[in-house]
């Protein structure tokens, strides 16, 4: 009985030691300079139209541009497929307690399956997801400008398939991929 119990604990460590990934702890810092680029031009109103046109061609609808201070903020809404597999083998666990219920109640309590089977449904649908971005567009020195774009991606949930712009918030990620971004001040570098 040892044997076992310490066989199914090694298992058990092994298993969850390995599945675990760490990433690079970056400060933050580092994480601003990626997020910022400075361009050889001091005409601030020519940046924030050529970031604009960039975030656009990015499929963003731009929902505020403030000249006066220098702001962006856009938005891009797509289709995801995003499995919380925790609330998935939650509502499995529920489902089945519910199912082994209703066989042994010879169908009495069977409806008591439905809210399991709409939730575990719900959570296998795709989500809508949603990237929100703020630029900052000010001068920097006497000709040049500075930029800083910082992105925030936002998982919303499902309501019985059907996944709306107010729903829930599942999920919020800050996206820091610095490939990203120095691909995003490359093109607005080619419209200026």
């Amino acid at each position: 009985m040892k044997k076992i119990f310490t066989t199914i604990l090694a298992i058990l460590f092994l298993s969850l030691s390995t599945c675990c990934s760490y990433a690079k702890k970056t400060s933050g810092l580092e994480r601003r300079f990626e997020q910022t680029h400075v361009y050889q031009t001091s005409d601030t109103l020519k940046v924030m139209k050529a970031v604009a046109n960039t975030l656009q061609d990015s499929d963003f609808m731009v929902e505020e541009f403030e000249p006066e201070i220098g702001f962006i903020r856009a938005r891009k809404t797509y289709k995801q497929r995003y499995i919380n597999k925790g609330r998935l083998a939650g509502q499995s666990m529920l489902w089945a307690m519910a199912t082994s219920y209703a066989v042994f109640t010879w169908g009495s309590t069977a409806a008591y399956m439905y809210s399991p089977t709409r939730k575990i449904a719900d959570e296998l649908h795709e989500k809508t997801s949603v990237i929100d971005t703020n630029v900052l567009v000010e001068n920097f020195g006497s000709n040049k400008t500075k930029v800083r774009i910082v992105l925030v991606q936002k998982i919303l949930q499902n309501a019985e398939g059907f996944s709306y712009t107010k729903s829930a918030t599942l999920r919020a990620i800050r996206i820091y991929n610095s490939a990203l971004y120095e691909e995003f001040f490359n093109q607005v570098a080619e419209k200026l």
